[in-house]
Formats: C-alpha cells, sequence, structure tokens
C-alpha cells in the first residue's frame, strides 16, 4: 500500500536528472535494479517489488511496466518512451497474465505494447508502435503488429 500513496508520489516529484534516488527508492520497495540503470520521472512502475532492470538500462518517460507478474530487464537495454509492458491484461470472457523477459541489449521502441508471456531474445529491436506477443529471435529488427522479423541487427565496428 505504500507505494501508491507514498512511494509514487516521491517518486514522480524527484528532479529529472535525480537518477540514483529514483533507483534508490525503487529498491527500497522491491526492485532489483543494476548499476547506472536510468529510469525517467514519469515512467510508471505498478508493483516494483515484482520488476528487475539491468546495468545501464534506460526506461523512459511514459514508459508503463505493469508488474502484476515479473518483469525482467536485462542490461544495456532501452524502453522508449510511451512502451507498455503488460504482465495482465483483461477482455470480455477472458484473462491473461504471465512474466514478460526481455534480455540483454534490447530496444523496445515507442509506443510498442509487449503482451504478456512476451520474450525478447538478446539484442531485439522492437519498431516504433510495434505489437509483441509471443517469442522474438536473437538480433533481429521487429516491425509490426503483432511484431514479426523484418532484418538482421548488425553493429558496425563490432568484432
Amino acid at each position: 500500500m505504500l507505494w501508491p500513496l507514498v512511494g509514487r508520489v516521491v517518486f514522480f516529484l524527484t528532479p529529472q536528472p535525480a537518477y540514483p534516488v529514483r533507483r534508490g527508492l525503487l529498491r527500497l520497495f522491491g526492485m532489483s535494479c543494476g548499476r547506472r540503470m536510468r529510469i525517467r520521472r514519469g515512467a510508471w512502475v505498478t508493483q516494483p517489488w515484482n520488476a528487475a532492470a539491468g546495468t545501464l538500462t534506460v526506461i523512459g518517460d511514459g514508459a508503463f511496466l505493469d508488474s502484476r507478474e515479473i518483469i525482467d530487464i536485462g542490461a544495456r537495454c532501452v524502453i522508449s518512451q510511451h512502451a507498455m509492458l503488460l504482465t495482465s491484461i483483461e477482455g470480455p470472457g477472458s484473462a491473461r497474465a504471465d512474466a514478460i523477459h526481455v534480455e540483454d541489449d534490447c530496444w523496445v521502441a515507442a509506443d510498442t505494447v509487449v503482451m504478456p508471456g512476451a520474450f525478447l531474445e538478446q539484442g531485439v529491436v522492437v519498431g516504433a508502435r510495434g505489437l509483441v506477443d509471443g517469442r522474438l529471435p536473437a538480433w533481429k529488427i521487429c516491425t509490426g503488429e503483432p511484431a514479426a522479423p523484418r532484418a538482421d541487427r548488425v553493429l558496425q565496428g563490432v568484432a
């Protein structure tokens, strides 16, 4: 009960460059935060005790992490502004709840929706306004609704 009443309010009121303060606050409420993880004050984490984000991961303004189930985000990932990671959805006559796993070096672009049970293998890029429902293969650029591999992700200058 303290997170929505106190923690969330304090989180939102922190100055924008106060990343260590927000990390500390999330850790206080049970989130596993990697070293130098950055989360913008406009991001929303519903239940931080069910979330984890690795070293050098960035979570943008307006990102929504519905962590009623486990959300595990690896190292060096970007969850862009207004992306939604939904571990639980309800519809007419049906409900779905499952963990979300994002391996290292992934980028979930702006306005993307990640559905319950999604698994992004290492190095995946999901294009803006995509819909992730299921497993996406490693080192691919994926777009569309539902997101599907369109091209290989190649890092220039990396041996």
